[in-house]
This record gives structure tokens, C-alpha cells and sequence, in this order.
């Protein structure tokens, strides 16, 4: 066996060995194919580039040829043909020290190149007739063309194939572009337009759009970039004017251009062309030049790394060798202990957890101390039986079917929570991860299951941990456990009033104190659970209790809750709204009930028994109704804007104007009470406070008061809102008149958002309010951070002040802590005389109300 464990490991090593050095080898081998491939493209670039600066020249050559042995000024000594000539010579000498260089150059366009230099000199070619000397020119430059073509059949590096392959068509372009240039050259000198000329003429023409617009489809962006940013200007729209015009025939007006007019245009346009192929040519140089001094580099990394792979494994091997050949008692030794690590480590799994192995059939082969405490059975009970034994009743058949399916068919481990039963029939629920253990050939021989009990955590999730009784996860369970079932949605009246005075802990206690008081009202009958469903509202659910009763329970509870509860020597009253239902369908059993309440709250009803005909259709036909209603008057400029005076409580001047909006309806003048809340609902709430901004900055603009405008926590966190705010006080600039007044009933989540918002508009001199205070807010902790300016005390707490002292204690403590932030209070709903004296006397700084005038259309 010793012997056998030195073989394989030698084995092992050798092989593993092996594989890396091939597998470098073959990457090293790619990486110098990379490279000589991309060398061959360079060449082929390079050949192309040559051959192009020489159908350049060989082109302007042509232009200038035919154009004297047309006028017949045969005159050789001509300045600008030599210049082209001495051009077209260096650019064959350059394209043949190219060619010298380079591999797998063909020795044909050799040839060609030097007959066009050899018998440009042999051949006078101004004796020859303008036809002929063209072709001889045009002969060549199709064949050097020609060969261009082939140019990305041969390269491998599809990028730059491409790229020469665009240059292709704009070569053709141009040379199109080139026989236009010398026959039309021709044609202004004899003032005569052949039909053949014609027809050659525009064929080129055609030559030139089908290439050009190839050009276009396959160029790289960047070329095609440079392409249409360079080829334009007067030149070329003169050019293509003058082509135009001898498409005609007959023009008149072709004649009135000079030959050498059109050469030097068409030069100039064919010139913008030549500097889109050396850019082309630019960018395809650089992407090769950076392959390849990328491929070097890979190349060199390559070969380090191979020479340092060899050097390591070379000395891995050696260890390894020298590890097995005298070492081996140390690694039996290691088996050894391993072995005893293993049976360690079942014994801890053991006692830590609920384990179980079957055989393939499901059948118990095995189980630990734990399985049997939490299963209540003995060891001889459970082995030889299936897992059904310990088997819920209320555990889904399809939880099992998975279970089997991912075990036995995909042979993969199943994780999963299984509720159990015990012998003596309490059940418990479980953690389980089942793994099938296979042997070498992959079929299953047994299961093994470890499992933990979370029977505490499974109870606290659905437990409230405030009041400790059943949360809503334990309701919709309950409600498909059992039968015939009652529903009743309990709902405290204004506890956000109770919060926002004496705080969330406090709150907290009421909750608890409420929660006690209803569950020792019902807890005596078995019929009835209670559950704290979330906030202020408390369910109890019926089981086979009859209608009548059911709702003299209900009776019974609202009544002990309208007898409050002291907390803390504080004497609280308490009272609730709520929603019964009796609905057989589960599924509609606590919607309906949460409708019955919300329609019990809106008809100021104790309770509400759910009945097919207190739907809530009606609401939403109405909603309808007012939506289209709200959209027409936004689409006919009727959402108009109303102004109540805000009184200076010592000089009774009027120095503010809150501005309300309104809806005009026909005759009628509609209050927002109607349509405010539809206008958040289908998103038109934001043109709304649009229009209130813009009709209260056109009121205000030549005015030398002081008025609010009211801004939901939306509208500030919107940001067409806000910038349109922005916007309308840069163009206005009457910042120092606006009050932003925060109108909003739920907390503020974004608050960094909204602090953002009153430092922007503060830039402009605008003040801030705070509406509605005393209603919306949890304390006074957001007073101090928001840095108002007036504080706008609710109308829920000054319209029985005259009346109500525990609404006389809360507004004085609101006043007391205002002026000591400086800041200025605002009293609503001021209705009388009396409520008027009251706010005078507690120190409110400004009244509004009905008192002193109603919102009116006009100031």
C-alpha cells in the first residue's frame, strides 16, 4: 500500500507538471502567432499606404497631362505638371523601398510601379491624344487599385481588415472622383460635351456614391468623424456645383468655368479626400503598433512566467518526491488522526445537533440522542421506521415532493423548514438540511439529515414585541386554520395627538395598556383571539361565534376603552373606531373589515358591520368624476387662487395673505376639501401648486405685504417643483415677500431633502412656516431643526379653545417654546370674538379665521 501512495503521488506530480509546461507552451506559441500575424498586417498596411500616395500622384499627373494636351499647349516644361511628376517619382522610390522590406511582397505591382516610372520617361505621352493619354494613366491606376483590393484577403486581424477595406472604397471614391476631374477638364477646354463623355461622366459619378457610402457604412467612428468634419466647406460644394452642371449637357452655364477653375476646385476636393486616407491610414498604424507592443510585452510575461514555472515546480517536485519517499509513517500518522478528528467531530455534531440517516429507501437507519429527547421517542421506536412517523399532519405534500424531487433526482443537498410532531403530539418546527451520500459511482446509499430546533424563533415571529400578543403573521394564519370566523379591526381615535404631546414612549405605554384591557375583556372565552395588528390597531378574530354575540363583544370592548387608562398619574381617555366583518370568503375577510372601519371613521360611527351595499364603489365612481372634473379645469385655466388675510394680533392690520387654491365649476367656487386628495391620486397635484405659485407671485409682485404659499413634503422632495420654485423667484425677485408655509400630516423621512430645500429658497430672503403644528409632527424636535420662521398652530386646537383646557395647556406650551426660538405663531381658525381674546391673551403673535374675513378672490 506504501509503495501504491508513492506511485500516485509521484504520478500526480509528473502529470500535473506536465499539463502546466504544455499549457504555457501552447499559450506561448499563440502569443508568437499573435504577433506574427499582426507583423504580416503591418506589412500589408504599409503596402497599401505606399500605393496610395502613388495613385494620389499618379492621379494629379493625369489631371494636369490631359488638360495641356487638350488646350494644345504642348509645352513639357510646364511648372505644375514637373512638380507632379518629381511627386509621382518619390512616391515610386518610396513604395519601392516599402516593397524591399517587406514579406510576401508581390513582385507584379513591383513591376507596375517601376513601368510607371520607366515609361513615363520613354513615352512622350503629349503627343498622344488626350483619350489615350488618360487611359495609359487610368490603365495603371485601376491596377494599382485592384491590388489594394486583395490587400484584406490578406491580413488575419479583422479590425484593421476592416479599416483597410474602408479605405478601399474611399481609394475608388476618389479615383472616380480623379477621371471626373481630367474629362471634364478636357471638356471646358474643347467647350464640347460628347454623349460618350456624358455617359463615362456620370457612370463615374454613380462610381463615386456607391464608394463613398461604403466608405461610410464600414469606417470606424474617429475616421468617419475627421471624414465629415473635413470633407465640406466651399471647395467641395463649388466642385460638386460645376458637376452638376455638366450633368446637364447643354448647360449654358457650364462654359462660363475655366478649365483651371475646375481643376484647382476638384483638386482642392479630391485633396480633403487623400487627408481622410492618411487619417485613416494614421489611426490603423497606431491600433497596430499597439497590438504589437502589446503582443511583446504578453510574449515576455509569457516566457518569465514559464521559466519561473519551471524553476518552481522543478523544486515542488523535488519536496514532493522527497515528502513521499521518507515520509510516508508521518502522513499514515496524519490519516491517523484525521480518522480521529472525524469521530470528534460526529461527536460534537451530535450533541449540537438533531440527526438522522436513512437508507435509499427512506427507511431510518440511524438516529442521536437529540433526535430522540425533541421527538419524545426511543431509539428502538424510530429505527427501521420512515421519517413519517415524527410528520406534521398540516405540513404541505408538496413541501415533501420537493424535498425528494432535489434529493433523490438532482442528488443535491435540500435546506428547508419542517414543522414536526412530537410522540405526545405537541409540534415542533426545524431547521433540516438532508445531503445524499454517494458512493464513487454516484449512487445514492444513504441520507444523512442535520437539524436544529426553531420552534422559539418560528413562535417569535409572529409575536408583537411590544404588547407580546399575535402579530399579523399569526392573524392570516389563524384565519386559514380555522372556521366560520368573526373579524373585528379595532382603531384608536387621534393617538397621533397623544404621541406628538407626550412622546413615543409614552405612546408606547398607551398601546400596551390598551392591548391588556381588551384581552382581559375576552381572553375567558375560547372562542376569541386578539392580535395587535399594527400602530393603533387591534383585531380580534371569532371562531363559530354567532353574529349577535360577536357584536356585543364589540359593544362591550369599545366601551372599556372609552373608559381610558391612567399611565403615569396621567389620566388618558381613549376612545375607538371599528370595522366588523363576517365575510365567508378568507381571503376577503380583513379587507372588508378594513373597509367597514375607514367608512365607520369617515360617518363618525363607533362601529360598522361590512354589508355588500357600504362598498366602497361609490368613492371610487366619485373619484372619477372628480378627477375629470380637475383635469378640464386645468385645461381652461380654472384652478384659481383665493387670499385670506393673517391679522397682526396688536394692530389689527392686515400684514399677510395665506393663498388657497380653489376650483371654478360653472357658477360654483369649490373648495379643495373635493379635489386636493383626488389630485395626488392621479398625479395632478404637481400642476396645481404650479398654478398657485404663478397666480400668487403675479398678485404679490407690486404689493408690499407678506403671503404664504402651502407646500406639501412632496412637493419640496419633487424636483420640477422646486426647481420651478427656483426658477420663478430668480425672475420675479420678491423673495423677502414669501412665506413657504410645510403643510404635512406624516413625518418627515427625507429630511436632509427638505432641510436642502428651505436653505435654497432662504438665499432668496424667503421665510419659512410650519402648518398644521400640534397635528403632523411626533414633537418639537423638528421645530428646532427646520429653523422656521412662524409657527401656524392647527385649527384642531384653537377652534374650542375658549372651551377646551387640555387645548389651552398644549397651545401655550406651543407659544412658550416658540418665542423662546424666536419665532413668530400664527393662530388658525379663528371663528369668534372669544377665540380671539384667548389666542390675544396666551402671546399668538397673528390670527386667521372667518372672524376677521374669508378667503376671497380679490385682496
Amino acid at each position: 500500500m506504501k509503495l501504491n501512495l508513492k506511485a500516485k503521488l509521484l504520478l500526480l506530480s509528473i502529470i500535473t507538471i506536465s499539463f502546466i509546461l504544455v499549457l504555457s507552451f501552447m499559450l506561448l506559441f499563440k502569443a508568437s502567432s499573435d504577433k506574427t500575424n499582426l507583423e504580416t498586417t503591418k506589412y500589408r498596411i504599409l503596402e497599401a499606404q505606399a500605393i496610395s500616395r502613388v495613385i494620389h500622384f499618379m492621379q494629379i499627373e493625369r489631371g494636369l497631362m490631359t488638360g495641356l494636351i487638350a488646350s494644345e499647349n504642348l509645352n513639357s516644361n510646364d511648372d505644375k505638371l514637373i512638380s507632379a511628376m518629381n511627386d509621382l517619382d518619390s512616391a515610386i522610390d518610396d513604395a519601392k523601398f516599402t516593397y524591399s522590406y517587406t514579406k510576401n511582397s508581390s513582385n507584379y505591382i513591383m513591376d507596375v510601379i517601376s513601368d510607371v516610372k520607366t515609361n513615363r520617361k520613354s513615352i512622350y505621352l503629349l503627343n498622344l491624344s488626350t483619350t489615350d493619354a488618360k487611359n495609359y494613366y487610368t490603365k495603371n491606376i485601376a491596377t494599382l487599385l485592384n491590388f489594394t483590393r486583395t490587400i484584406p484577403s490578406m491580413m488575419n486581424d479583422k479590425e484593421n481588415r476592416n479599416i483597410i477595406q474602408a479605405y478601399t472604397h474611399l481609394s475608388a471614391a476618389k479615383e472616380a472622383l480623379g477621371q471626373m476631374r481630367a474629362t471634364l477638364s478636357e471638356v471646358l477646354i474643347y467647350h464640347k460635351f460628347l454623349k460618350n463623355t456624358l455617359t463615362s461622366f456620370a457612370g463615374n459619378l454613380e462610381v463615386y456614391n456607391l464608394n463613398s457610402m461604403s466608405f461610410q457604412a464600414i469606417a470606424p467612428d474617429e475616421i468617419l468623424i475627421f471624414y465629415y468634419d473635413t470633407f465640406k466647406g466651399d471647395d467641395v460644394d463649388e466642385a460638386f456645383r460645376i458637376i452638376e452642371e455638366a450633368l446637364k449637357s447643354k448647360s449654358e452655364h457650364l462654359f462660363d468655368t475655366s478649365s483651371d477653375y475646375w481643376f484647382e476646385k476638384s483638386t482642392k476636393t479630391i485633396n480633403l479626400l487623400k487627408a481622410a486616407e492618411d487619417k485613416l491610414f494614421n489611426e490603423v498604424n497606431k491600433i497596430i503598433n499597439n497590438k504589437l507592443d502589446f503582443a511583446f510585452y504578453e510574449i515576455l510575461a509569457l516566457s518569465i512566467f514559464l521559466i519561473f514555472s519551471i524553476f518552481t515546480l522543478t523544486i515542488l517536485m523535488i519536496m514532493a518526491i522527497r515528502t513521499v519517499l521518507f515520509k510516508t509513517d508521518e502522513l499514515e500518522q496524519v490519516h491517523s488522526d484525521s480518522l480521529l478528528l472525524l469521530e470528534q467531530y460526529k461527536s460534537a455534531v451530535d450533541r449540537s445537533f438533531i440527526v438522522s440517516k436513512t437508507d435509499a429507501k427512506g427507511v431510518i437507519t440511524y438516529v442521536n440522542d437529540e433526535f430522540c429527547k425533541i421527538s419524545g421517542y426511543s431509539e428502538s421506536e424510530l429505527l427501521g421506521k420512515p421519517h413519517n412517523i415524527v410528520r406534521h399532519p398540516e405540513t404541505p405534500k408538496e413541501a415533501f415532493k420537493s424535498m425528494w424531487y432535489t434529493i433523490k433526482n438532482l442528488k443535491q443537498p435540500w435546506s428547508g423548514e419542517l414543522q414536526n410532531l412530537n410522540k405526545n403530539g405537541t409540534s415542533y418546527w426545524v431547521k433540516a438540511v438532508i445531503n445524499p451520500i454517494m458512493d464513487r459511482n454516484g449512487n445514492i446509499v444513504e441520507y444523512i439529515g442535520v437539524r436544529t430546533n426553531i420552534s422559539e424563533i418560528k413562535s417569535a415571529s409572529t409575536m408583537d414585541f411590544l404588547t407580546g400578543y399575535g402579530n399579523r403573521t399569526k392573524l392570516n394564519s389563524d384565519i386559514h386554520s380555522f372556521k366560520n370566523l368573526s373579524i373585528a379591526i379595532f382603531n384608536l381615535d387621534n393617538f397621533r395627538q397623544i404621541n406628538d404631546f407626550y412622546g413615543h414612549e409614552f405612546g408606547n405605554e398607551v398601546i400596551k395598556a390598551l392591548s391588556d384591557k381588551i384581552y382581559n375583556f375576552i381572553f375567558s372565552d375560547a372562542a376569541l383571539r386578539f392580535y395587535r395588528l399594527q400602530g393603533d390597531e387591534f383585531v380580534i378574530l371569532g371562531s363559530s361565534c354567532s353574529k349577535e354575540l360577536f357584536e356585543e363583544i364589540v359593544k362591550g370592548v369599545l366601551k372599556e376603552i372609552k373608559e381610558g387608562i391612567k399611565i403615569e398619574n396621567e389620566q388618558i381617555l381613549t376612545s375607538c373606531s371599528c370595522g366588523i366583518s363576517f365575510e365567508e370568503d378568507k381571503n376577503k375577510l380583513l379587507s372588508t373589515a378594513n373597509m367597514a372601519l375607514k367608512i365607520a371613521k369617515k360617518s363618525n360611527s363607533n362601529y360598522l358591520v361590512y354589508k355588500e351595499s357600504i362598498s366602497l364603489n361609490k368613492e371610487y365612481e366619485n373619484n372619477i368624476k372628480w378627477s375629470k372634473k380637475l383635469s378640464d379645469a386645468l385645461r381652461d385655466k380654472n384652478i384659481i387662487t383665493y387670499y385670506q388675510p393673517i391679522v397682526n394680533n396688536s394692530t389689527l392690520a392686515y400684514e399677510k395673505y395665506e393663498c388657497l387654491v380653489r376650483m371654478r365649476d360653472d357658477d360654483k367656487v369649490i373648495a379643495p376639501f373635493f379635489f386636493l386628495e383626488i389630485a395626488k391620486q392621479t398625479r395632478q397635484y404637481f400642476d396645481i401648486t404650479k398654478t398657485v405659485i404663478e397666480q400668487s407671485f403675479e398678485m404679490f409682485k407690486d404689493k408690499d405685504v407678506e403671503f404664504s404659499i402651502n407646500l406639501s413634503i412632496n412637493d419640496i422632495l419633487e424636483p420640477q417643483i422646486s426647481e420651478y420654485i427656483i426658477m420663478m423667484l430668480k425672475r420675479y425677485g420678491i423673495g423677502s415677500k414669501i412665506v413657504f408655509e410645510i403643510v404635512e400630516s406624516e413625518y418627515i423621512e427625507k429630511f436632509e431633502d427638505v432641510m436642502a430645500f428651505i436653505t435654497k429658497v432662504k438665499k432668496y430672503d424667503c421665510k419659512i412656516a410650519i402648518d398644521d403644528f400640534g397635528t403632523g409632527y411626533s414633537n418639537f424636535e423638528y421645530l428646532i431643526k427646520l429653523k422656521a420662521d412662524y409657527l401656524k398652530i392647527d385649527g384642531s386646537l384653537i377652534k374650542n379653545i375658549d372651551k377646551d383646557n387640555n387645548a389651552y395647556l398644549v397651545v401655550s406650551t406651543i407659544v412658550d417654546f416658540s418665542k423662546k426660538l424666536g419665532m413668530k405663531t400664527v393662530a388658525e381658525f379663528v371663528e369668534s370674538e372669544e377665540i380671539f381674546k384667548v389666542v390675544k391673551e396666551l402671546g399668538v403673535d397673528y390670527s386667521q379665521g372667518y372672524h376677521f374675513q374669508q378667503p376671497q378672490k380679490d385682496l
